[in-house]
């Protein structure tokens, strides 16, 4: 973004806000922010775009029944991004090594592997319960047996491939469907001073073909229900060993679950929050 980005806000019941953000996470790979009043009925649904052209043009692809309530597009500076970030997103410790520090706040010393994160646009800072899901997840993996390769489905802020590649897996590819998930992804890379092609950023949608360039030993995917169950069969065939699964809802858990088992996976692990789950998927015999 170079100064001036794009909000789209949209107005609508409380009670409808947490569907219509899993679905801008899952249609347009962005991380809503939703205010409330604490009584109120309403809720305020911001998402920030690169450019005020391209938040009117998503106004317009809006689903009908929630532009019709009250929707609207502007333009914005940076640093209002900037200044919520910097509110809500602060240095955070992950499992037994990991901590994730954004670009804005030093890290208190070098006990743990220090992941600098610069959220910009996109979605996986830590904070999120599918977040830290994958990240103990991937740490657990390393810790028990170091993959020779991982695969990040979904990639967003690329911090998994990351925190994969400070925890010395060889190979790593990362892919996402937004091509500023992409480009984001590289620049914290560099922040962390991966070299160039330490990670293999390209753009991908996992629900079309050729996203999968080669399988990996580890595949993680923050990914919502609908689309783990459609590419469920694409996923289990990429993943060589491991198959960490989250973005799943508590109550759609076995419905994921039965997807892969159906597929010869063998699920060896679940955990949740109450409201998110994930899920951990081992091949019988792995390659």
């Amino acid at each position: 973004m170079n100064g001036s980005c794009g909000r789209l806000e949209v107005v609508l019941a409380k009670d409808a806000a947490e569907a219509f953000c899993d679905w801008v996470r899952e249609q347009w790979g962005r991380e809503p922010v939703t205010l409330e009043a604490p009584r109120g009925t309403r809720a305020v649904v911001e998402i920030y775009f690169d450019t005020p052209e391209e938040a009117e043009a998503r106004r317009r692809r809006l689903p009908g029944h929630v532009a019709l309530s009250g929707a609207r597009a502007m333009a914005c500076h940076e640093a209002q991004w900037t200044t919520f970030w910097r509110h809500h997103f602060h240095t955070r410790d992950i499992g037994r090594t990991l901590r994730i520090v954004p670009v804005w706040e030093q890290a208190p010393d070098r006990k743990r592997i220090n992941l600098k994160i610069d959220p910009g646009l996109s979605f996986g800072t830590g904070g999120h319960f599918t977040t830290r899901f994958c990240l103990e997840e991937l740490e657990a993996a390393c810790a028990e047996r170091r993959p020779r390769s991982l695969l990040d489905a979904g990639t967003g802020s690329g911090i998994l491939a990351i925190a994969a590649a400070r925890l010395g897996v060889p190979r790593i590819e990362a892919f996402d469907h937004d091509p500023v998930c992409v480009a984001m992804s590289r620049k914290n890379a560099a922040l962390n001073r991966l070299p160039r092609g330490r990670i293999r950023f390209y753009a991908g949608d996992v629900l079309a073909a050729g996203w999968c360039r080669r399988p990996a030993h580890v595949v993680c995917a923050n990914i919502l229900t609908g689309v783990l169950i459609e590419a469920a069969a694409g996923l289990w065939a990429a993943a060589r060993k491991r198959l960490i699964a989250t973005g799943i809802r508590e109550s759609e858990g076995d419905s994921v679950a039965e997807a892969f088992v159906r597929l010869g996976a063998r699920e060896i692990r679940r955990d949740g929050d109450g409201e998110w789950c994930g899920l951990v998927f081992d091949r019988p015999n792995g390659r």
